[in-house]
């Protein structure tokens, strides 16, 4: 007899848990910044390649990447791990796909299979995006968008 049978309600709640993840789409002066939280397990990492997917295929020839933000994923599961692999690949026009992750949950599994050799990792979402404006030509288009001309 397992807890579940002694108690019907325990086991319905924890059936009708399920794994949640959040994605918000942040635009952060040419930088897309995907702001994830959750868990990035099976049931999620679809929702998390198409996410990506979609803000690398933007239409954008100044556009510079993408930073995933997993300041607030509570687990990172394999099959997160290879969507962001997949993501380490080059695309066309520089664009780069860049991660934040400040929490063991999510440091830890990127150190542990080598994705920090593929992907930049940040600890904050500014950090990530001042680096992919930098690695785009970026620092000197601001400049420039500034008025700041060097003397």
């Amino acid at each position: 007899m397992t807890d579940f049978d002694s108690d019907p309600s325990a086991a319905r709640t924890a059936r009708s848990a399920g794994t949640q993840l959040a994605i918000e789409p942040v635009e952060l002066d040419r930088v897309t910044v995907l702001r994830v939280s959750g868990e990035i397990d099976v049931l999620t990492a679809p929702q998390l390649d198409a996410a990506i997917a979609q803000a690398l295929s933007a239409d954008d020839d100044h556009r510079c990447g993408v930073v995933v933000d997993m300041s607030a994923v509570t687990f990172l599961a394999s099959a997160g791990l290879a969507v962001l692999a997949a993501g380490a690949q080059p695309r066309a026009g520089g664009q780069r796909l860049v991660l934040v992750a400040n929490r063991s949950a999510t440091v830890r599994p990127l150190q542990v299979t080598g994705l920090t050799d593929l992907l930049s990792v940040y600890s904050t979402a500014t950090e990530a995006a001042d680096a992919l404006r930098v690695t785009h030509g970026g620092a000197v288009d601001d400049l420039a968008a500034q008025g700041d001309k060097p003397n």
